[in-house]
């Protein structure tokens, strides 16, 4: 059975913060980089994150 995933980082391509999910709050969490607080975040959406995983 084929399970579906969620991604676990991301970066916005344009200031570079960068989060990290955190499954016990259940949110995204900022990392390092904060980046700008006026940008509306590009996240880093290639197509390359796979999120149905075949066994």
């Amino acid at each position: 059975m084929a399970e579906i995933r969620a991604p676990e980082e991301r970066t916005c391509t344009d200031c570079g913060r960068s989060e990290r999910w955190d499954d016990d709050a259940g949110a995204w969490r900022v990392d390092e980089e904060v980046g700008d607080v006026y940008c509306v975040h590009s996240w880093d959406v290639t197509g390359t994150f796979a999120p149905v995983e075949e066994p």
